[in-house]
């Protein structure tokens, strides 16, 4: 993978590695918590500084609050921008480079108002709203007071005025809020649906225009140079008032402009989702993502091009096994964009040229680049980079990816830390092909010693394990573990024909060479075949739920999030179509793949014991999956546990629920590994 290693990013690498070859202690589940994730650079317009946010874990209130920092482009001390008490986000540089404007909830929820439901934008408790700060210093003044809080915003090139995107209010809201005080509050599925428009504001006087109007939802506005029009993609998606949850399927997005006071038109009539559309600096062009086909969920996303007027868009990166997976930026001069792209288990930066020809990726030192940002005059670019000893922090590099330099250093504590050495492996899967994963082998691991080891399996099916950072990943290594973490066919990141080489084959040769990998780590003698564990959650949840109906040779399991019956799953999930896709049809069409690939078809044959978990409010894969399986399994004598986690949705969020987990996940895999071993508190300390 790698050719040549820019000299300045590989130094800075080394000191990490040197740096961390020095922990002295393993890392607990609080340890993971209290890293600081660096997001969501952007350079200001005169490009002297990087403004960009920093999550933390608020112990206080059991939650993760996110605040705004700024840094000089030449490096310097962090500026803590923000510092609100539910945190802010989006930031958003104005065009003379003086103020900053964010997305904060900072309203005092009413008496007696409703609680709003997780991630939601809008409702009476208090939603975000648009505020403004000057970057000299200052206290930050709140520009918009919607109802139904502001999803995303984006300033005008004049900076007098702010695009941005809210959930309309209903017409007949009085009277639902009416029937909802008097309990007269039944809702009719698929109906009554709300939108998000497109709005304009006046920073001066606060005058209010709508802009779009329909029944589709608006997202992702952006204004053209000039200011003269906004591009913005459409969507068919909207949501009922009483759940707030956005209709999670949409698989035909298109990309329109309007001009403030004319007709919106349309820009793309691709059947499958068009997004992330960018000017390019004269204006004449629109850069965009597109996944060609609606049907497909494996489908290659590429970076197109269409003329403002119209006309036949071009495909950028045709020439480009992998998919493109960001918003594209333009080059000052609109001869390039750059892209974010995939190479197995490693980021990418692409240059692709607006003319056309091959893609050209700039970093080739492996890790994980993320957020890519580029320097008003084209020269620096500005991108968070992780690697297996080093969490995300903040880079400037030259355009063409040399003289690497680390502004932020948010997390020095790392190196306190006894780290697992993290390592690519490659093997053959079913029928020959070509399977590649990451192992983390435990701290202090001495050669040829075989441990107890746990596969890993990730979500999707289109999903995948890179090779970055990962805190959770480096506990279990800590406790004495070995990880697997393989990317079967299905996996994101290599093709568009490895990714759907599983299609109707849910459970067949994804299985195989999942299993395949983990023979490959006992032949290297790292992994105890007799002290085996395997867990996922999601879609790898499922996978962990099936593999114990096809093998009994791991000793202990645990499922988070699985799916148990995919003919129930089809009614009760957000997304029947990716079932629709993956069996080949509906549960009356394809029945035999549904019932084939369900594990709960096969619950006789379980003997491993399995702790399920599963967030109560999860609508991607509903709870009532988790107790199926539960009680299927309860009900034949074998050893299982259910732990149901209120509140929580298709991930484990709030920091007391992720100790718990954790906890619980390494006494599960304790008690049936390591027979005799002693108990871990909820901290991580020995008790």
């Amino acid at each position: 993978m790698m050719k040549r290693i820019s000299i300045a990013l590989a130094l800075v690498l080394a000191s990490c590695v040197f740096a961390h070859a020095q922990g002295v202690r393993t890392m607990t589940i609080e340890d993971a918590l209290s890293i600081r994730d660096v997001g969501a650079p952007q350079w200001s317009p005169d490009g002297k500084w990087i403004a960009f946010t920093v999550s933390e874990w608020n112990r206080k209130d059991d939650r993760r609050d996110s605040h705004i920092y700024v840094i000089p482009a030449a490096g310097g001390q962090p500026i803590k921008l923000t510092n609100g008490e539910r945190g802010e986000s989006q930031p958003r540089w104005s065009p003379d480079s003086t103020r900053i404007a964010f997305l904060a909830n900072r309203d005092t929820p009413q008496a007696g108002a409703a609680t709003a439901t997780p991630g939601a934008t809008g409702g009476a408790g208090g939603r975000n709203q648009i505020w403004i700060i000057p970057v000299a210093g200052g206290e930050a003044e709140k520009v918009t007071d919607e109802e139904a809080g502001v999803a995303q915003f984006c300033w005008a090139p004049d900076g007098r005025r702010l695009a941005y995107v809210v959930r309309d209010t209903p017409q007949d809201k009085a009277e639902r809020d009416k029937r909802r005080r008097e309990k007269f509050d039944a809702v009719v599925v698929d109906s009554d649906f709300t939108y998000s428009h497109l709005w304009l504001i006046k920073l001066d006087t606060r005058e209010k225009k709508r802009v779009t109007e329909g029944a589709f939802t608006v997202s992702d506005p952006q204004w053209s140079p000039r200011g003269e029009m906004i591009a913005y993609v459409a969507s068919k998606a909207g949501a009922q008032e009483s759940s707030w949850t956005d209709i999670a399927e949409d698989r035909n997005t298109d990309i329109y402009v309007a001009a403030p006071g004319a007709q919106p038109r349309q820009l793309t009539t691709n059947p499958g989702q068009d997004s992330q559309p960018r000017w390019s600096p004269d204006g004449r062009w629109i850069a965009y993502n597109s996944e060609a086909d609606p049907m497909s969920w494996a489908s290659k996303t590429d970076l197109m091009i269409v003329s403002v007027e119209g006309g036949t868009p071009r495909n950028l990166t045709s020439d480009y096994g992998n998919a493109v997976e960001s918003a594209a930026k333009w080059s000052p001069d609109g001869q390039s964009l750059y892209v974010g792209g995939a190479a197995g288990v490693y980021g990418q930066l692409l240059r692709v040229a607006a003319a056309g020809g091959k893609p050209v990726a700039v970093f080739e030192t492996p890790g994980a680049y993320t957020s890519v940002d580029l320097s008003p005059d084209g020269r620096t670019l500005a991108f968070l980079f992780d690697d297996p000893k080093s969490p995300r922090d903040l880079y400037v590099a030259t355009s063409a990816g040399r003289l690497a330099k680390k502004l932020t250093d948010f997390n020095p504590q790392v190196k306190d830390f006894a780290l697992g050495e993290e390592e690519v492996l490659r093997w053959k899967g079913a029928d020959g092909l070509d399977i590649e994963g990451v192992v983390i082998k435990p701290v202090g691991y001495a050669a040829g010693t075989r441990v107890p080891t746990i596969l890993q399996i990730h979500g999707g099916p289109y999903g995948q394990f890179n090779y970055g950072f990962n805190a959770r990943n480096q506990i279990f290594a800590g406790h004495g573990y070995a990880l697997v973490m393989p990317n079967p066919r299905g996996s994101s990141g290599y093709s568009n024909k490895f990714a759907s080489a599983n299609v109707r084959d849910w459970g067949g040769k994804d299985f195989q060479d999942i299993m395949a990998g983990v023979d490959e780590v006992i032949k290297r003698g790292v992994a105890d075949p007799d002290r085996l564990g395997v867990m996922g959650g999601s879609y790898g949840g499922f996978m962990t739920f099936w593999t114990i109906t096809q093998t009994d040779r791991f000793k202990a399991a645990i499922g988070h999030a699985g799916i148990s019956d995919w003919y129930s799953f089809f009614g009760q999930s957000d997304i029947p179509g990716l079932m629709e896709y993956g069996f080949g049809g509906t549960p009356w069409t394809a029945r035999e793949w549904y019932e084939r690939w369900s594990p709960i078809r096969y619950a006789e044959r379980v003997k491993t014991p399995l702790m399920i978990t599963h967030g109560e409010q999860d609508r991607r894969v509903p709870i009532q999956q988790a107790e199926e399986y539960y009680r299927t399994l309860r009900k034949r004598g074998v050893e299982t546990v259910f732990v149901r986690y209120p509140r929580e949705g298709h991930g484990i969020t709030e920091p007391n629920h992720v100790i718990d987990l954790v906890h619980r996940q390494l006494e599960w895999f304790d008690k049936h590994l390591k027979p005799g071993a002693q108990p871990v508190a909820a901290t991580g300390e020995k008790r």
